[in-house]
């Protein structure tokens, strides 16, 4: 559980230095629509930071050729991966400044973005990236950034925070600061409709994960506790539909619309011990992060069922669960819907990388992480995080707590 200390203090970060929402265009055209915004504001020169995927398959063309159109001069990179290191940050960082460039935009997935957010600022405040870690370390304004997510469910296009892994240490480093968060976003279907079936559902599920631990946490808002539901409702309604018509772009735009507002909730509300695994986890294994919560999420629901029944019945209630059932049942029937969720997305019930001799080592620093920074509504031990831990070794999703 996060220590009192530091969580009245990121709930004062929240309520003094409220998270401010970027600037949304939403549906078929938004990218270009975006790109106009930044032309009006006189950026000329922006660094261009994607994947090689939408540059070679000219998803991206018809921005290049606007903005080439208004003379500006887009320089690219396209060298982010999966859980980025310092140094894709620093060899983006080096063409942004050899380029002079004047704005950033981020195309791609929550990677993609939280790299481009960490070139924006570091393109602005000549510190090392270790001293720009951490919670409110960026002394100057950053780059004027946008974000197109390409991919729905990180929600980093509204966050103020990106995780970037120390090339040395390999350890995730937190970069927290409302100065992350990006001028506009794109909520673009026509960039989203090709995202394979089992990517949009582990994004998806990784949208979930995001909205119930910040209805969840113990730093809720009322702003946070209603983008939140509104974002789970969404993802009941149209995630499956996504995965299984990846063309509908209806239920493209809905899905990131739920990713933006669960995106937003858990960065004013914290997120919880989901994560705080997912991230020991991924560092061991290097497996999706998405994925990998997606798996976690049903074991940590299980595991607070107790002390979160009247907010799960709540939930189950808004998704059409019998408002005449007991609080411990519809909290029963919700967990068992998000089981059935999973199932009906393709997500699978175990990762085959764990490795029992590296789970005490994963339960210690997923404790920490989550002392540190997480308001949990129910405190883990070691031995409980070690449980998930076999469970998801083995593929039980019915684990059972004492």
């Amino acid at each position: 559980m996060l220590s009192t200390p530091i969580r009245y203090a990121l709930r004062a970060l929240s309520t003094f230095y409220p998270l401010q929402k970027p600037l949304v265009f939403s549906g078929s055209g938004a990218t270009l629509k975006l790109s106009d915004l930044l032309l009006a504001a006189g950026q000329k020169k922006p660094l261009l930071v994607t994947d090689s995927f939408l540059l070679e398959n000219n998803k991206l063309d018809p921005l290049l050729e606007h903005l080439n159109a208004h003379d500006c001069e887009v320089t690219i990179f396209d060298g982010s991966i999966p859980n980025p290191t310092f140094t894709e940050v620093e060899t983006g960082l080096k063409l942004s400044i050899d380029n002079n460039c004047d704005s950033v935009v981020a195309i791609g997935g929550g990677s993609v973005i939280d790299v481009a957010k960490v070139i924006a600022a570091a393109s602005t405040n000549n510190v090392t990236l270790n001293k720009l870690a951490g919670i409110l370390k960026v002394k100057q304004t950053p780059l004027p950034f946008y974000v197109v997510p390409t991919t729905s469910g990180t929600g980093s296009e509204v966050t103020n925070a990106a995780v970037i892994s120390d090339t040395k240490t390999h350890k995730k480093q937190f970069f927290v600061d409302p100065k992350y968060v990006p001028i506009a976003a794109a909520l673009d279907p026509e960039l989203l409709k090709s995202l394979p079936a089992h990517m949009t559902a582990a994004v998806g599920m990784d949208a979930l994960t995001h909205a119930i631990e910040a209805y969840t946490s113990r730093n809720n808002f009322a702003d946070t506790d209603r983008d939140a539901a509104m974002a789970i409702k969404l993802l009941f309604d149209y995630l499956p539909v996504a995965y299984a018509e990846g063309e509908n772009l209806k239920a493209r735009e809905m899905v990131a619309q739920a990713s933006f507002l669960a995106g937003y909730a858990f960065s004013k509300s914290s997120l919880g011990y989901v994560h705080a695994i997912s991230h020991q986890v991924s560092a061991h294994y290097n497996t999706p992060h998405g994925l990998t919560n997606a798996i976690i999420l049903p074991r940590v629901l299980r595991f607070n069922k107790k002390v979160c029944a009247e907010h799960f019945a709540k939930l189950e209630v808004m998704l059409g669960g019998d408002s005449s059932a007991d609080t411990n049942t519809l909290a029963e029937q919700f967990t068992v819907r998000v089981d059935q969720l999973a199932e009906q997305t393709g997500i699978p019930a175990n990762l085959p990388e764990l490795k029992e001799e590296d789970f005490r080592n994963i339960a210690k620093d997923a404790l920490a992480e989550a002392w540190r920074s997480y308001a949990v509504p129910k405190v883990m031990r070691r031995k409980d995080v070690e449980m998930i831990l076999h469970s998801i070794s083995v593929g039980d999703r019915n684990v059972s707590f004492a």
